[in-house]
């Protein structure tokens, strides 16, 4: 398992397929990643989601993210969804 920041280091200018194994929401519904682990790597994005979406519709429990490491945090944000109340 790995932090953020070794994520960085060790994949410099990369975009990242990686597990969140400890992660919880703060106050401003950011998702923190507290233990991570990096999946795959890749050059682009599209090859990167593809990937992901693989991944997740063999496991839809898993929580999967595809960040690249140009980002000093993941920045990932919770959003509620509103459905339509009848």
């Amino acid at each position: 398992m790995m932090k953020w920041e070794d994520v960085r280091k060790a994949f410099p200018d990369q975009w990242i397929l990686l597990e969140a194994i400890e992660a919880y929401t703060n106050e401003k519904n950011e998702r923190i990643l507290v233990d991570i682990v990096p999946l795959e790597k890749f050059s682009d994005s599209p090859k990167a989601m593809k990937a992901y979406q693989k991944l997740h519709h063999e496991n839809a429990g898993r929580e999967l993210y595809v960040i690249h490491t140009n980002r000093k945090s993941p920045g990932i944000i919770e959003k509620k969804w509103v459905g339509v109340r009848r």
